[in-house]
């Protein structure tokens, strides 16, 4: 938590990111927010969900029973410890009501985490990530890779389609499979869900990602931005009314705003080029991504000594790999303090803007800095706003599976209609297309 902030910005309103409507047109929304409140908020009487929604209680009452049907939903009753009804069923009428809400005979409805899965992946420069995810949003199984010894996207893109039958071999009870979601560096092209024109991933312009990991898997594919993706996984089960920014720095950098349990995704779904955000770091005036990302930050090392000079930078996993040794340098303290610092006096900017209480931090570099690096963050951001109302700044929950836990949340969503999040628009807004960005010139 940071300094002296020491009030909320805006305390939520409302347990519910959504509110429902008794019209019989959205009949399908009011079912996503039914599972929606369940999903965050479970387990959950029918009172409780009706209450939270807005919608009355026979229409929380025929949703959820369509809804146990299906299989989304179980029903349990709570004495000593909750208990599940068998899918599809219910609890018993003249079951005790336990400390239920009245009305509602102690039947609690809960997801059914087991009634979907969906694998996830990230594409990150030096390193793949692939988990299988249940309806819940937990990670059931995780795989990692090293890129560097691939060859081409070709390699890659097979590594993808192994990675993802062994996940889904190794857990043959985690449900249904919905798809696999793939995460990877911007811009995008949303018309032919493909790589515009990646810096950090030469040789992948204009490949059709989804079409060519559809093929080797014969599944459904997903495709997001990596920083887009790390915002829906935080969306999936926050309960966080009032918005927050989730922040991915990897090898490169981005920043993602989740209001309302929505994901902003922009015109293009390439939404989250935060790194041209001017900072004063280093003794002058940069962009943040020049502050702190990792190969910058290696080449500083280098010039100072903290590191050999004959470092190897070559490649995006010898980069990962020197950066990492910068970070547990007690030399490199400086260093890794300075970037997180113009990291937090560019998310003022944002937090100002945006009004949101809540920042989330994730990324291989984020994780690599540690407590310096989120010491610095917070520091940052209370030096630019001293005395402001309280924000958070946090650690993702999920480590450096976030980025591929959100890949995997973005298929869940589509499958079942329940979005906060929507998937990539199929056709890129009129006049507008994703603009090809460099890291080394942001502008």
């Amino acid at each position: 938590m940071l300094g002296t902030m020491d009030e909320p910005r805006q305390p939520p309103r409302h347990p519910v990111l959504h509110r429902g409507t008794n019209s019989a047109r959205v009949g399908t929304l009011n079912r996503a927010l039914v599972l929606d409140v369940v999903r965050r908020h479970g387990p959950v009487s029918r009172s409780g969900v009706a209450a939270a929604t807005g919608l009355t209680a026979q229409t929380v009452s025929n949703i959820a029973t369509r809804l146990l049907r299906e299989g989304l939903l179980r029903e349990g009753q709570r004495h000593d410890g909750s208990v599940d009804a068998p899918p599809g069923g219910v609890a018993p009428a003249d079951a005790p009501p336990g400390d239920a809400p009245p009305g509602d005979q102690g039947r609690l409805l809960r997801i059914a985490a087991d009634a979907r899965s969906a694998v996830g992946l990230h594409l990150d420069p030096a390193h793949l990530v692939a988990v299988l995810v249940d309806l819940a949003g937990t990670v059931l199984a995780t795989e990692h890779r090293d890129t560097d010894p691939l060859h081409g996207p070709a390699e890659v893109l097979d590594a993808m389609a192994a990675m993802t039958a062994r996940l889904t071999r190794e857990r043959p009870g985690a449900g249904a499979l919905a798809g696999i979601g793939l995460a990877a560096p911007g811009p995008l092209d949303p018309a032919r869900a493909a790589l515009a024109d990646p810096v950090q991933l030469p040789g992948w312009a204009g490949l059709p990602v989804a079409d060519e990991l559809r093929r080797r898997t014969g599944v459904p594919v997903v495709l997001e931005k990596d920083g887009v993706a790390a915002g829906i996984g935080e969306a999936w089960t926050t309960t966080n009314a009032t918005g927050l920014v989730t922040v991915t720095l990897g090898h490169g950098i981005s920043a993602t705003v989740v209001a309302g349990g929505e994901v902003v995704r922009g015109a293009t779904g390439n939404a989250g080029e935060f790194g041209g955000m001017p900072v004063r770091a280093h003794g002058r005036w940069t962009a943040v991504w020049e502050a702190c990302q990792p190969l910058q930050q290696v080449e500083r090392a280098i010039a100072a000594g903290t590191l050999p000079a004959d470092t190897p930078t070559a490649l995006p996993g010898d980069v990962r790999s020197a950066y990492e040794a910068l970070c547990a340098a007690p030399d490199g303290r400086g260093l890794v303090t300075a970037g997180g610092a113009a990291l937090g006096e560019a998310l003022a900017h944002v937090v100002e803007l945006l009004d949101v209480t809540e920042v989330v931090l994730g990324g291989s570099a984020a994780i690599a800095g540690g407590p310096v690096f989120l010491q610095a963050v917070r520091a940052g951001l209370v030096e630019r706003l001293p005395g402001a109302p309280r924000v958070t700044v946090e650690p993702t929950a999920h480590g450096e599976a976030a980025v591929a836990r959100g890949a995997a949340c973005a298929v869940l969503a589509t499958a079942l209609d329940s979005t906060p999040v929507t998937p990539l628009p199929a056709r890129s807004a009129v006049g507008r297309g994703p603009r090809a960005r460099s890291i080394a010139h942001p502008w």
